[in-house]
Order: structure tokens, then sequence, then C-alpha cells
């Protein structure tokens, strides 16, 4: 296993260089070319979708989101080698997930204006609601991976944080707790190297992340994030090392956040842009493009008509999501308890006088 490869290991592994070269001899993919094709798609469309709902937030056609731009590599790989029946409980900034997993772009974009119907995973999707709380998901997690220890079930949870989120007193706790009761969990960090404007040097001393498993007494692996072979190999093997030994296990995904925290943040006020451009030459998409055209697995031609197929999808999913964005004032108040209170339904009476029972 390379668990013993990956153990206190200083460095972060990877095998797939910005210009799309392997750089281990002798190294064996371990992605098929099927699996590589629907990356490389999965990626793209996760992109153009950031893209496209940036330009409708700007537009006021959407509201505040946080863009996956410059984190897809990491998120595909990590749902490549994610089981149908584990769980995944996202943070925030999970939407190439979400994709992966089998949510429609429809729903993502209707979830980030407003409609907790994008919440809603399709059946059999195993995707929790995204969580905005910094922290909250790992505690979600670890619950889920105790439960599954518990009925002896051969999954695991999956979950994330970013880098600066590794400060919050939740992320100890729950790997703490995860450890000494056994939870199959999978805790993720994707280093981004941003905690909204603070850069990690000044959110933590500790810079190699990873190592901050060792406080719970954790194994851990350091990967490089827009490297989808390593993401991908390194995902497996902390898998199977959580199923085999009932113990969770900590990956550092290092990559890097090409656009804003969210749509509220302007990252030109804290990062230069001689700063980005240096950054985005990790870019994980050109970096498996490149791969790809190498090796003979896509040509320009096939690039051009895949972005045209991925365009025409994206705008069905606009007018989609269009359709079904108005919200009424029962759902906002119908699905927060089990049974309304007398308070909130005095509340919800006020707000139909208000709008006219919209």
């Amino acid at each position: 296993m390379l668990i013993n490869k990956f153990d206190q290991q200083t460095e972060t592994y990877s095998v797939l260089d910005i210009n799309g070269e392997i750089t281990q001899l002798g190294y064996k993919i371990p992605l098929t070319n099927e699996q590589i094709h629907k990356a490389f798609y999965l990626m793209k469309l996760s992109r153009r979708l950031d893209e496209r709902m940036l330009q409708m937030q700007r537009q006021g056609r959407m509201l505040t989101f946080p863009p996956n731009m410059g984190e897809e590599a990491l998120q595909v790989a990590s749902v490549f080698g994610m089981d149908k029946n584990d769980y995944y409980v996202p943070a925030f900034r999970s939407g190439a997930v979400a994709l992966a997993m089998g949510c429609p772009a429809w729903q993502l974009m209707l979830l980030w204006n407003g409609n907790e119907w994008g919440n809603v995973a399709p059946e059999g999707v195993n995707f929790l609601p995204p969580n905005i709380t910094i922290g909250a998901q790992y505690s979600q997690a670890t619950g889920i991976g105790f439960a599954l220890n518990y009925k002896k079930l051969p999954n695991v949870a999956v979950t994330v944080i970013g880098d600066g989120g590794t400060s919050e007193g939740e992320f100890y706790e729950a790997m703490n707790f995860g450890n000494v009761r056994g939870a199959q969990t999978i805790y993720c960090v994707n280093n981004n190297m941003w905690a909204i404007s603070t850069p990690t040097h000044k959110e933590t001393v500790q810079l190699d992340i990873a190592a901050k498993a060792i406080a719970a007494g954790m194994p851990y692996i350091k990967v490089d994030g827009n490297d989808i072979f390593a993401s991908y190999e390194a995902f497996v093997e902390a898998r199977e090392y959580v199923v085999t030994n009932k113990k969770p296990i900590l990956i550092e995904f290092v990559t890097y956040r090409q656009g804003p925290h969210t749509t509220s943040d302007n990252p030109r006020v804290y990062r230069s842009e001689e700063y980005e451009a240096e950054h985005n030459k990790k870019c994980p998409i050109s970096r498996l493009e490149k791969y790809m055209l190498a090796n003979g697995l896509i040509t320009p031609v096939e690039i051009a008509e895949l972005e045209a197929k991925i365009e025409a999808e994206i705008t069905e999913a606009t007018n989609i999501m269009e359709s079904k964005k108005a919200v009424t004032i029962d759902e906002v108040f119908d699905y927060t308890y089990a049974n309304n209170y007398d308070e909130l339904k005095e509340q919800k009476q006020e707000a139909k006088r208000i709008f006219g029972g919209k």
C-alpha cells in the first residue's frame, strides 16, 4: 500500500507536472482512458459552469456563491475513488464533487439562487447539503463514519475543509472523536492557499497541514491536488486504509484557488496579477489536457466539440434553473422543523399578508 510511502512524508506526492508530463519512470496510470475522458469532461463542465454563474451573478441573476476554479481535479478524483454507497459531506466549495456524483448542473445553480430544492440530491446519490458553517461538516462526517463502523458496513464518509478551517476547534474535535471511536471517515483538506483573503502562513504556523493529523493520532497523506492521477491514487489508498483498519485518515490536497473566495470577494485586493499568473500555471485542467494531447487521447478538434457540448448543456441547465427558481412562502417556512411552532406559523401568515400569499 502507498500509505507506507505517505507515512510522515514531508514532500507533496505528485506524478503529473504542469506540462502534462509524467515525472516517475515506469509509472502506471491509475485511470482507464474512458475514466480520463470522463474526468476531463467533468472538470471542464465544472469550470464552465462556474464561469457562467459568475457572469450571471454580476448580472443580478445569481446570488453569492463560491467558485470551484482550481480544485476540479481533486474533487473529481475523490468521487472516482468512492463507492456508490459511500457518503460525501461537503463544504460550500464542492461543486465538481456534486457534478461527478450525479447532481445535475441546474440543481447547483438552483441552490446558489436561494432555492432549497437545490439541496435535494437525486435518489441514490449520497451527497449531503453543503455546509456554510466552517467545520460543521467534519463533525457530521464523523457521525456517519461512526455509524458505518457500528453497522459493520464496508463504506466510508468523506468530508472536506479549507486550509483556514483547520484552525477551527471543530476540525480537531471531530478528528479526535473519530479516531477514538473508529469512524470510517476520510477527512480531506483542500489547501488552496487562501482563507478568504488570509494567506495560509498567517492562518497557521504549521504549514504542513497534513501533519495536523498527528494531534489526533491519525495517519495522513499530502498530495498534489492539481494532479488528477496522484489525487486519485492517494484517495483510493486512503479509502482502502479506512475500510481495512476501521480508522480514519486525513488527506491534504495541495491546490490553488484561482477565482475569488466567493462572488462577494475581490482577490485583486490581496493578490497581484503576477502572483495569480504564476500560480495559474498549476491549473489542473490545463495539465490533464496537455497530457491527453501528448498521448493521443484527444485532439484539438475533439476539445472544441466537447466545449461546444458543455456550452449547450449549461445553456439548457440555465433555462431549467430559471423555470424552477421561484420560492413560495410555504417552502420558506415548512422545511426547517418537522412541525412549525406557533411563532413560526404567525410569521408565515404575516409574510403571506405582506407578499400577497406567494
